[in-house]
């Protein structure tokens, strides 16, 4: 899958980049890349090898994490 950025840098397609995550979830950019690569928050990769995370997805995490009931890694 082709996981192109919009001019403006966004990601397309219902994608997220990482510091757009950081941003929604409240957490550095290193630390997204960390639970990614943890198996915390699934993603796709670029071919240049970037991280692209589902906006669904990482709406519902942030919505666990506001509720306290973030479920496990490998259950996300």
């Amino acid at each position: 899958m082709n996981l192109a950025a919009t001019d403006d840098g966004h990601s397309s397609e219902g994608f997220l980049t990482r510091s757009e995550v950081a941003h929604i979830l409240r957490v550095s950019p290193t630390t997204v890349t960390r639970w990614a690569r943890e198996g915390r928050l699934p993603c796709q990769k670029t071919l240049g090898g970037h991280h692209r995370f589902e906006r669904t997805v990482i709406e519902d995490v942030r919505e666990h994490m506001r509720q306290g009931t973030l479920m496990s890694p490998h259950r996300l």
